[in-house]
């Protein structure tokens, strides 16, 4: 009797774990992405957006002796900005999202997965000036993805929530790389 109380529980939760596996995919419930997710963004609003990004690049050396490659940061480093780089300001939608993840997970600011046909009209454009600062003004209040570069292979990606009249600061830095999205950094412990 007790060997079969506990072959029937197992037996339930094997048939469970078995079904929640074979669900349909979350990712395929969600509303197709469409231009209307973004079309908030189109509008003219009072709420700005002044920022910078940089970070300090060491120089390094790779330590020998320890079995694994190790560096050593060496020297006081080097401010590297945005200067002359475009800085996009794309509206937070479902068909941003993927848009956003894509440059982050690259390290890429343009190709056929970033310039998609429904994205790109809501894309706001400036230029990084030679201090690696930038402004968007006149934006509705909602929230955006600021996207720049340092090099070509060093893009940065910051979110952003503009409330009505009033200027938002932001900094964009160099982030890790792992996991791929940009939005779920790493804990060290």
């Amino acid at each position: 009797m007790v060997i079969s109380t506990a072959m029937n529980r197992y037996i339930l939760i094997s048939a469970g774990l078995l079904l929640a596996g074979c669900g349909p995919d979350p990712e395929s419930m969600r509303a197709p992405a469409s231009a209307r997710d973004m079309s908030w963004s189109a509008r003219e609003g009072t709420a700005a957006i002044t920022g910078s990004a940089s970070f300090v690049y060491f120089d390094e050396r790779k330590l020998s002796g320890y079995g694994v490659a190790l560096y050593q940061a060496v020297g006081k480093g080097h401010t590297v900005t945005c200067a002359g780089n475009d800085v996009q300001l794309l509206p937070q939608s479902p068909a941003s999202d993927p848009v956003v993840d894509h440059m982050s997970r690259y390290n890429v600011m343009a190709g056929p997965k970033v310039d998609t046909a429904d994205v790109a009209p809501f894309v706001r454009h400036v230029t990084c000036d030679a201090d690696g600062r930038f402004t968007f003004s006149h934006l509705p209040a909602g929230v955006w993805y600021a996207v720049t570069q340092f090099t070509t292979r060093d893009v940065t990606v910051k979110e952003i929530r503009t409330q009505p009249g009033q200027a938002t600061s932001v900094t964009l830095g160099r982030g890790w790389r792992y996991p791929p999205s940009w939005r779920h950094n790493p804990k060290l412990w």
